[in-house]
């Protein structure tokens, strides 16, 4: 995979662009919120059905693998944004600071997730 510079990330088309920097700030945090609610609203069904208790552990590994992707693609804008001011007003500043803002928001969010995944290990189940 070739690394992205910053005129390839600005010139890309809007989707491309909105996965490649938007994704990376706000899919952590939607990410998180789908994670909690679902495990407390599944919560009950599997313990009811202990059939069903494997998709608390499938919601854990599928946010926390799409928060990974996020991770990713933020450290990819710093590496396109290298050596720019995160202050700047150009377009390689506003990625530098998009990618580190995207590396804070990950990886609060995939602590959150993975904090919540263990209390499926840790609580008793019947």
């Amino acid at each position: 995979m070739k690394a992205p510079t910053v005129e390839s990330i600005e010139s890309a088309p809007a989707l491309r662009r909105g996965l490649e920097v938007w994704y990376p700030v706000v899919g952590p945090v939607l990410l998180w919120m789908a994670h909690l609610v679902f495990l407390a609203s599944a919560e009950h069904w599997t313990y009811t059905d202990s059939r069903w208790g494997w998709t608390l552990n499938a919601a854990t590994a599928v946010t926390a693998v799409l928060t990974g992707v996020a991770i990713f693609l933020s450290w990819r804008l710093l590496g396109a944004a290298r050596g720019a001011d995160a202050s700047g007003r150009d377009d390689a500043g506003q990625l530098r600071f998009l990618g580190q803002f995207g590396l804070l928001i990950g990886t609060i969010n995939l602590a959150l997730i993975l904090a919540e995944g263990a209390y499926v290990w840790v609580l008793p189940h019947s």
